[in-house]
């Protein structure tokens, strides 16, 4: 897949060094940050992380993408990571708090194909801190949970349920 891609009125482009302003703010939004692991609230710090992360997205192992409309500028972003065999990871995933809601739903369907469908993969992975209820219970909708530990539930989703998962945010989406 060639980025940028327009898809649902968004834009979905990779990282770049310059969206480290963009990322720190949201990694460390009071709101946001208590879903996340810890992020040190330094530019310098996130710049080099995603100079590293550069490194990885050439080798293939990993994606790191922005969303955002034209209106709005940037919106949110979100990871594919841990790209190995037939499976993937997704997740760093954070939405701008007053974002349309949409743009969330967007994001999440746009975030799966480029997993199952470009990539060709067949298994997705998530994990979600176990008190973020509102995404815990917009997820396990679709994934099939695997695992949890005290403060996190593991989830995967398959072929078939991706493709059930596809199809209901399609439907809210109009698409």
């Amino acid at each position: 897949m060639e980025f940028p891609v327009t898809r649902y009125g968004l834009n979905f482009r990779l990282v770049v060094e310059s969206d480290a302003e963009f990322i720190l703010d949201l990694r460390t939004h009071k709101k946001l940050a208590r879903y996340i692991s810890y992020t040190d609230n330094s530019l310098e710090n996130q710049i080099n992380w995603i100079k590293r992360y550069k490194e990885r997205e050439a080798a293939g192992l990993e994606y790191y993408i922005l969303f955002e409309s034209e209106a709005d500028g940037p919106l949110g972003v979100f990871r594919l990571y841990h790209i190995e065999g037939d499976h993937f990871t997704a997740g760093s995933w954070l939405v701008k708090p007053d974002a349309d809601e949409l743009a969330a739903i967007k994001s999440d369907l746009f975030m799966l194909i480029l997993g199952f469908e470009e990539l060709k993969l067949k298994r997705c992975f998530i994990d979600i801190r176990k008190d973020n209820t509102k995404l815990v219970r917009y997820h396990t909708r679709f994934f099939r949970q695997i695992d949890e530990d005290e403060h996190n539930i593991y989830l995967d989703m398959d072929i078939p349920a991706y493709e059930h998962k596809r199809k209901y945010l399609t439907s809210i989406l109009h698409e």
